[in-house]
């Protein structure tokens, strides 16, 4: 198989896979209920790095690819708890997507699944896991991507959802969230796999490797805008700043730049573990103020070296779902690397 064009390394990529699979397996069988959503974001991301071996002394080599993905009901992607957030539980008839990923040397397994106690929820989970299982059916080297997107779009309106007040919806696609192609120390690397046909005319290749998701929404418009409080944050590639950018940057901000860049440098990271950061970086200086990130992250922001990733939710009152595997075309076939026996 031909693997330089990506620079992928088939036994990291083994390893990330098998190691996501026993988080997920740990997580699924201890998520309930009542449980609040920092309990199951620090678990996810706890096991995840002690399985993978995260080394703060090297934390470029291997450990979390991007922040846990806990998103609620309506909220369908980029949710994760903030420090001193007010608590959220997730209760019985919540739907809940879980989206984490590992790396190891900047091979990145991105996969996630859908939660939830009600079974009002079940024909949308399923719907959901179908159309993305069409999208990996259908995947492969020279694969048209827009045939891909219309099959997915096929499954997924083909959904209903029969509520208990006797009321049926169908399920629609949430047209503006998509799958991407993964490169190395890279989640996002270009091209995107949309769940609609947008007439483009990019084909799937040898050598790439895909993160295939689709995300379903009933009661709502099937569309995501920014839906609170940002929590996902990104470098922004090749965007060392100017000097001029450097002078009007606080000290703070200039600080915590170098403190991303040396962490995190291409990664996803959240606030949480900017604070984890820099106290494992200078113990001694721990504070009792959570929120002393916000500032030099806004200025960051403005200047535009750091990127935005804010919740993106449908309708308030809608539910939403999602499905993801990361996958790997090889010349003749495809392996889905983070296929387990859940899904």
């Amino acid at each position: 198989m031909k693997r330089g064009c990506r620079g992928g390394d088939a036994s990291a990529e083994g390893e990330g896979a098998e190691v996501h699979r026993q988080v997920r397996q740990y997580v699924q069988q201890k998520v309930r209920p009542g449980m609040e959503l920092l309990e199951i974001a620090e678990m996810v991301e706890q096991a995840s790095s002690s399985l993978v071996g995260f080394d703060p002394r090297n934390p470029l080599r291997r450990g979390w690819a991007f922040p846990t993905g806990l998103s609620l009901n309506e909220v369908a992607a980029h949710d994760t708890v903030n420090p001193g957030d007010p608590a959220r539980w997730l209760q019985p008839a919540d739907i809940l997507k879980i989206d984490f990923g590992v790396h190891v040397q900047g091979n990145i397994l991105d996969s996630a699944f859908s939660v939830s106690f009600d079974p009002m929820h079940d024909e949308l989970m399923r719907t959901v896991q179908e159309a993305t299982e069409t999208g990996i059916r259908n995947a492969g080297p020279d694969a048209w991507i827009s045939e891909i997107s219309s099959q997915i779009r096929e499954v997924m309106e083909s959904g209903e959802v029969h509520r208990p007040d006797g009321k049926v919806f169908r399920v629609k696609v949430i047209k503006n969230l998509t799958g991407h192609l993964i490169g190395p120390y890279k989640i996002h690397a270009g091209k995107s796999l949309p769940s609609v046909n947008t007439g483009g005319r990019e084909r799937m290749l040898a050598g790439e490797l895909w993160a295939v998701e689709t995300f379903g929404s009933v009661g709502g418009l099937g569309y995501v805008g920014n839906g609170g409080n940002c929590s996902h944050f990104m470098r922004s590639s090749g965007s060392e700043p100017a000097q001029w950018q450097r002078s009007i940057l606080s000290s703070s901000a200039v600080n915590l730049l170098d403190l991303i860049d040396q962490r995190f440098g291409t990664l996803a990271f959240c606030p949480r573990w900017i604070l984890q950061a820099a106290q494992q970086k200078k113990p001694k200086t721990a504070t009792s103020d959570q929120r002393w990130w916000a500032s030099p992250l806004d200025e960051l922001c403005n200047v535009g070296v750091v990127n935005r990733f804010p919740p993106l939710a449908d309708l308030r009152g809608s539910y939403t779902a999602q499905y993801e595997h990361t996958i790997l075309l090889g010349s003749s076939r495809k392996e889905v690397l983070t296929r387990g026996d859940d899904y």
